[in-house]
């Protein structure tokens, strides 16, 4: 099951899929469902099921789709960063890339394939991002190494004791490890 989930553009008019859906789930092979949700500013009008495709746009929490989606796909959403602490492969589709670094800047170079600041594959055209599920790319070594550093840079305190930190600093009164 793969999530897909971009970003608002405000450099666009409404909700423009980046991808087409149709393509997405026929060409990869038919083990494939994706999840589709526009961005919440565009509310419940993006009207994107097809066969294969569920429109979950609508649906409350973004944490459940998360939890019940395989992958990613996603361009510039700062999704990503939450979806990195589920260790799960994500996909940065990013077609626009010019456009968007001109509209709204970035911090870093998410797209550069460097170690902590790419989550994953990356991909720049719909051909790139179907091959890249056909071939079963996206679930290889290379890609989870770049999210094992991603992680690293961006999601060191989640390891399932960040409560138990907070609990002892603030309640207990621990001096704790700075974190």
């Amino acid at each position: 099951m793969l999530l897909h989930a971009p970003t608002h553009c405000d450099y666009r008019k409404g909700f423009v899929p980046l991808l087409g859906l149709d393509r997405l789930t026929r060409e990869p092979g038919p083990g494939h469902v994706v999840l589709a949700r526009a961005h919440y500013f565009y509310g419940c009008t993006a009207r994107l099921d097809r066969a294969r495709v569920r429109d979950v746009t609508g649906h409350p929490s973004i944490e459940e789709l998360c939890l019940v989606s395989d992958a990613l796909i996603t361009d510039y959403s700062s999704l990503m960063f939450d979806y990195a602490c589920l260790d799960r492969s994500i996909v940065c589709h990013a077609p626009d890339r010019a456009a968007y670094r001109a509209a709204r800047g970035t911090c870093f170079d998410l797209l550069s394939g460097r170690p902590g600041e790419t989550p994953g594959t990356v991909t720049t055209s719909e051909d790139e991002l179907l091959e890249v599920l056909r071939t079963g790319e996206w679930r290889s070594a290379g890609p989870a190494r770049l999210r094992a550093a991603f992680r690293e840079r961006f999601c060191p305190y989640d390891d399932g004791h960040a409560a138990e930190r907070v609990v002892r600093r603030f309640f207990l009164d621990e001096g704790g490890d700075g974190a």
